[in-house]
């Protein structure tokens, strides 16, 4: 009776399939893979694997950062589109997955941490191209808040005159109503007197060091006559060079004589006094122009000037309305 043999339970062939696997194998295939086991796991314990793992990202990182790398990538994926008829988004998918990289993170990180990178910035931030172009934003957002406060003053030009005299409704005039010149008014005094509280602070603190003693009732009034005439110069100066002061210019207003555009400056030295006297009687100079069709105070009739809207200068930019006048974007039908 031949006696069959069985194979232990725990034998080394039931506990790894893969040395049935090797079994076929020259007995060199198998010494190599039994050693290249034996030294991953000596690398492990010895944490060599590590080491190895982070020089070869290091390597790439360096290798991303090569031109020649770039352009061989570059030529890597149009062979392959052309080999493979890849669409766009599958290239997209591939160049995200590059980018989302742990490789490419660093890479990014040491370029922006770079000094190179910072001067680029400051370069950039620097260029004249950027700073117009900054400016021309405030620029913008000052002349659309300009334009929308002279569609109120406007407003208000008609509901006062409504109630002082009757006008036809259907009527338009480019002249500049008594609301809109008494806030562009108050736009010039504003700046005007943050100008004198500087220079007055200034002033007596200097008189008062060197003298030793505060500001004379007489030196007070010498001051006020002097600033009143300072004032009257800048007023004057605004009106020969360009028209209309800052207030009236983010209104939208300019000052014309007998129709014409150019003022000369005699005409705006006589204009200052004018006003002046405009103004002693409670400012019923300037309640003339809700009588007026014509729009005019005292001083424009002593000085054959008047105050028009200014249908050149200005548009809103950002409003989204075309390339027109201040006027046109302010002018708008009346209510039957």
């Amino acid at each position: 009776m031949a006696l069959i043999r069985r194979k232990p339970s725990g034998s080394v062939n039931d506990a790894d399939p893969s040395v049935e696997r090797d079994a076929g194998k020259p007995p060199a295939a198998r010494m190599l893979k039994a050693g290249a086991k034996g030294a991953d796991r000596v690398a492990r314990a010895a944490g060599v694997d590590r080491v190895f793992n982070e020089a070869v990202e290091e390597a790439i990182v360096r290798a991303l950062r090569s031109p020649s790398v770039i352009r061989a990538i570059e030529r890597a994926i149009e062979s392959h589109a052309e080999t493979a008829e890849w669409g766009s988004e599958e290239i997209a998918q591939i160049v995200k997955q590059v980018l989302e990289s742990d490789a490419a993170e660093h890479a990014w990180s040491e370029i922006l941490e770079s000094e190179q990178a910072q001067m680029l910035v400051e370069r950039i931030a620097g260029a004249p191209e950027i700073r117009a172009a900054i400016a021309s934003q405030s620029a913008g957002l000052i002349t659309d808040i300009g334009v929308r406060l002279t569609i109120i003053t406007e407003g208000l030009d008609d509901a006062m005159e409504r109630v002082v005299r009757r006008r036809d409704p259907d009527s338009e005039t480019d002249q500049a109503g008594l609301a809109t010149r008494t806030v562009a008014a108050s736009i010039d005094l504003a700046l005007l007197f943050a100008g004198y509280a500087l220079v007055a602070g200034a002033v007596g603190s200097l008189i008062s060091a060197v003298f030793a003693e505060p500001l004379s009732l007489v030196s007070v009034v010498v001051l006020c006559t002097l600033g009143v005439i300072i004032a009257g110069a800048i007023f004057a100066t605004f009106w020969a060079l360009a028209g209309q002061t800052p207030g009236m210019r983010f209104l939208a207003i300019r000052l014309t004589h007998h129709g014409s555009r150019e003022i000369t400056f005699g005409c705006a030295v006589r204009r200052v006094p004018a006003v002046i006297l405009s103004l002693l009687p409670l400012g019923l100079g300037y309640l003339a122009i809700l009588r007026d069709p014509r729009r005019r105070a005292w001083a424009d009739r002593m000085t054959g000037t008047e105050v028009i809207y200014d249908t050149v200068t200005r548009s809103a930019p950002h409003t989204g309305a075309s390339p027109t006048s201040a006027a046109a974007a302010r002018h708008r039908p009346r209510p039957g």
